[in-house]
């Protein structure tokens, strides 16, 4: 099947596990679905996948071509890199524009681009980062269970993280890179035995992306094999350009209701703009879950 830009039941912006999910439940469901991606996975530098039965384990790019292995056999589905500059609403269709210059018309629109990470500004955290500086414990703490590790954030993280990898290991510190501790946070710290730091972190020592040494501000030298920090996100401008409304204190996610929907017409969003829980698992599940309602809602008639 080749598309065009008019006959298009459902358009996928987004080719990680909420797009990917959502377009085998698609294609199975014989609905004519593209899939938009950029090329870009956020968890690209990743080891592998974990806490997803059946894929423990597998690299990023290997769980997309696994993937597509999967939905090679629906005719119904096809895939295109590039990337959505615009999207719009008009005459009961959703109208994308592409920066390859193509115009893809679809009645309902599944958005799936993921967040973009903002690292914290530490001197040697690029070459280590997914290496040995990881975000999330509950895919990389069993890789350094009962190994020294930090935790480095502000406050709020401390009071989380501090505590959280305790479950993998009991040599923990947490560092707040420069943030003064508030007596909550010390007071629950000193009563985990946990230790901590404000100083700023000035360097990170190892070799090949592994990480030995923290260096701090105060000449403070540290010895961990691993980091966990507070990242912060932003969205994609695709996002802010439909004016989506967002909810959440420290972190703003998209808004939907209980099968994903957005509350613009026939647009749906899954995956990890709709939710702090960002597990490769739970994105997966959610893309299911918009087409699910993608595929009821496109059953009945339009009004």
């Amino acid at each position: 099947m080749s598309m065009t830009e008019n006959n298009l039941d459902v358009l996928i912006i987004g080719g990680g596990p909420a797009g990917l999910s959502a377009a085998l439940y698609l294609g199975r469901a014989r609905r004519r679905a593209l899939v938009v991606d950029a090329g870009e996975p956020r968890h690209a530098p990743s080891s592998g996948v974990h806490n997803f039965l059946t894929r423990e384990g597998v690299a990023p790019v290997g769980f997309r071509e696994l993937a597509w292995e999967d939905l090679r056999e629906f005719p119904t589905i096809e895939h295109r890199q590039a990337y959505v500059e615009d999207l719009v609403f008009e005459d009961h269709h959703w109208r994308a524009r592409t920066d390859d210059g193509q115009t893809l018309k679809a009645r309902a629109v599944l958005l799936a681009v993921g967040v973009v990470d903002v690292h914290p500004e530490i001197p040697g955290y690029a070459e280590r980062w997914a290496k040995s500086i990881h975000h999330c414990p509950f895919c990389h703490g069993w890789e350094v269970r009962d190994h020294p590790v930090a935790a480095v954030g502000g406050n709020d993280y401390a009071r989380h993280m501090g505590p959280m990898l305790k479950n993998w290991t009991d040599d923990v510190i947490v560092l707040s890179h420069g943030e003064p501790f508030e007596a909550e946070t010390e007071a629950l710290l000193k009563e985990l035995k946990i230790p901590f730091c404000p100083s700023p972190i000035v360097g990170l020592e190892g070799a090949n992306g592994a990480l030995e040494t923290i260096v701090l501000e105060n000449g403070t030298r540290v010895a961990r094999s691993a980091m966990f920090v507070k990242l912060g996100q932003r969205h994609h401008e695709l996002i802010h350009t439909l004016k989506l409304p967002l909810k959440g204190d420290h972190v703003e996610y998209v808004e939907v209701d209980m099968m994903q929907r957005t509350p613009l017409p026939m647009l749906w969003a899954a995956g990890d703009i709709t939710t702090g829980f960002q597990q490769v698992l739970e994105s997966a599940a959610s893309g299911a879950r918009a087409a699910a309602a993608i595929i009821m809602t496109l059953a009945m008639p339009a009004h």
